[in-house]
């Protein structure tokens, strides 16, 4: 009878598993369609803030969220901790046991022994309680988790955008000096022909061009290749970017860090990172507790009830786990093992934030002192081009001069964007010590 009344209700509580096959050419095809103006992904967009989106860092970020797997993988990972918070807390469920006999000997009033009976196992609740405790705390370093995939996915827009703002810059300035390159090999093929100049300095003129001309080639090479990178780092097709005008003001003006050392104490406590591994040590110091309060072991009651021979019965059995040849020694060894593994993980991430930090600070100080000789360059090159501009208006100076104090200060922009991306990388790498934006997008 009481198992007849149990098994509609454990029936009625069951999972049912529903079948989600992938199919490998339909995932192929979706992958090839994606496209920014997505219903979904502007319904996103305008959820998060972005109901007209300007292509910048922000929304690039929301994009590769939507898009890219890496976020739904952590966000996955919660849930998984979250199901072993509810497997921790749950109560184990009661055994139903029938152990009928028939005894021959005693044919009256019945030969019959039958009847259920149903034990509980009563765990340790020091025990419990701990399990309940480290499957938060795994909770928590899965949520840090999350925060750091995000931040992944900011870095990596970041970075492709840095790249793609350096691509076109890099074009342009190639661009201005092979055409500068071109001009002055045409004022050498007139002078060559005049007879005021040798054969060598025609050869040499018309190799510098060749050799501008190939670095401008390169240049858009490597403009189209970032393009591909950033659609790659928002989860999207290289045609997906095809005519979509890019926000990268980030990149333009940004003003140098400050207050980075206050930054710097707040991210080796409360960087991400840190929090998952103070979380997963946690998680270990409660699974010990665990360990040790399980040598004192639960008890089984067993009600039950027998029909003996014409007979009721009404039983409760009572049974102990004896630690005589064991008092849980081995889980106990292991914890302890994994609590000193998680402590030095927790050390070694905060070393290695601590580094990232050191690191890049180095890095953006140096970066900003070649910055700014950089840039003192450029001032000066600037001038003189700007007194051979003058000179040969006024009849002073030749065209060939004009041209090579251009050429001059098209070097020196060059060598200034290098420092500059320089710069703004050794930012980027802060940033990412940090956990701190730097980098924001134009209103």
């Amino acid at each position: 009878m009481l198992a007849a009344l149990l098994l509609p209700a454990t029936l009625a509580g069951c999972a049912r598993y529903v079948p989600r096959p992938i199919d490998a050419a339909t995932s192929a095809s979706h992958l090839a369609a994606r496209r920014l103006d997505d219903a979904a992904l502007r319904r996103f967009l305008a959820a998060m803030g972005h109901p007209t989106p300007r292509w910048g860092i922000g929304t690039l970020t929301l994009v590769a969220v939507f898009e890219r797997p890496d976020l739904r993988i952590a966000v996955a990972d919660q849930a998984i901790a979250r199901g072993g918070l509810v497997a921790a807390t749950a109560l184990p469920n009661p055994t139903l046991g029938l152990s009928p006999t028939f005894n021959t000997a005693a044919g009256l009033p019945s030969p019959i022994k039958i009847g259920p009976i149903v034990d509980f196992m009563i765990d340790s609740f020091g025990a419990r309680a701990a399990d309940a405790a480290a499957a938060r705390a795994n909770i928590a370093a899965a949520r840090a988790a999350i925060r750091t995939a995000a931040w992944r996915e900011r870095a990596r827009v970041r970075d492709a955008l840095l790249a793609v703002w350096q691509a076109r810059a890099e074009a342009a300035i190639a661009d201005r000096a092979a055409r500068t390159a071109a001009a002055s090999q045409i004022v050498l093929e007139q002078r060559f022909t005049a007879g005021m100049i040798a054969a060598p300095v025609l050869t040499a003129g018309q190799i510098n061009a060749e050799q501008t001309g190939f670095a401008a080639a390169e240049a858009a090479r490597r403009s189209a290749l970032a393009l591909t990178r950033l659609a790659a780092a928002i989860g999207m097709p290289a045609a997906a970017l095809r005519g979509i005008p890019l926000d990268l003001a980030a990149f333009d003006t940004v003003p140098q860090p400050h207050d980075v050392a206050r930054l710097a104490r707040a991210a080796l406590i409360g960087r991400p990172a840190v929090r998952a591994a103070l979380a997963t040590y946690r998680a270990a110091q409660d699974r010990l507790r665990a360990a040790i309060d399980r040598q004192y072991p639960g008890f089984t009651i067993g009600p039950g009830y027998h029909y003996d021979q014409g007979d009721n019965k009404f039983l409760l059995a009572l049974s102990v786990p004896l630690p005589v040849f064991n008092q849980n020694e081995g889980p106990i060894a292991i914890a302890r093992a994994q609590r000193r593994r998680a402590a030095a993980r927790f050390d070694a991430v905060q070393q290695h934030v601590l580094a990232m930090i050191d690191q890049a600070r180095a890095d953006l100080r140096a970066s900003a002192v070649a910055l700014r000789a950089a840039d003192r360059s450029v001032a000066s090159t600037d001038r003189t081009a700007a007194a051979a501009a003058q000179a040969f208006h006024v009849g002073a100076s030749g065209r060939l001069s004009l041209l090579g104090a251009r050429q001059a200060a098209i070097v020196a922009r060059q060598d200034a964007l290098t420092a500059r991306v320089q710069n703004l990388a050794a930012i980027g790498r802060l940033e990412d010590a940090l956990h701190h934006r730097f980098f924001r997008s134009s209103p």
